[in-house]
């Protein structure tokens, strides 16, 4: 089996200062799953020995990426750690985005995030297919209402579109508690900030 995990980075909605949303994130083999939780745990225990137990804090893009974050060498070393632990255990990133200038429709969540996810798992379950395995995806939560309405529509595609090897549907779970959905949201912050035009990175 191999599981996606994705985040994103920037909200839909017009109010919000992003110009671009990302949902992304990436896929690892089950067989891989305790090294990557073991090696960014070791990456966040190396850089950062004072925080204590690397389960007990969180890794947030906004406290790495943002451009006066960027300006510490322990926080750019962190973020670069994180591809290479993903490319030592196979990992593979998925990553679609929207820029909200040129959207031919009203911005409401409730429509373009799904349709964002959904591009994405169609992907991942080409992955799988080619792989011969099965698949499984994991979200950090939202709100109760968002993450059913994801779920639903996730879960109709995948039945409707015979994705036979995609199991469970949308798992969800905390980031704090589980270091690849922080590496997914680096990820997502990253990719967000350099389709902005953010240059400090």
């Amino acid at each position: 089996m191999r599981i996606l995990y994705l985040d994103d980075s920037g909200k839909v909605h017009p109010n919000d200062p992003a110009k671009v949303v990302v949902s992304a994130g990436f896929s690892v083999n089950e067989e891989s799953w305790h090294d990557l939780i073991r090696q960014i745990n070791g990456a966040k225990s190396k850089l950062f020995p004072h925080r204590g137990s690397p389960n007990d804090w969180e890794i947030k893009s906004t406290d790495y990426l943002d451009s006066n974050s960027w300006k510490r060498k322990k926080n750019r070393q962190l973020c670069f750690a994180i591809p290479k632990i993903l490319r030592a255990q196979g990992c593979y990133v998925y990553s679609v985005s929207i820029e909200k200038a040129k959207a031919n429709d009203t911005l409401l969540e409730e429509k373009f995030v799904p349709l964002a996810f959904q591009r994405l798992i169609a992907k991942f379950n080409d992955e799988i297919n080619s792989a011969d395995t099965t698949g499984s995806v994991v979200c950090d939560w939202s709100t109760h209402q968002m993450d059913r309405h994801l779920t639903s529509c996730v879960t109709a595609m995948a039945v409707s579109r015979y994705m036979f090897r995609l199991r469970g549907g949308v798992t969800y779970g905390s980031s704090r508690a589980l270091n690849p959905l922080q590496a997914a949201d680096l990820i997502a912050g990253t990719l967000r900030r350099s389709l902005e035009g953010q240059s400090h990175q």
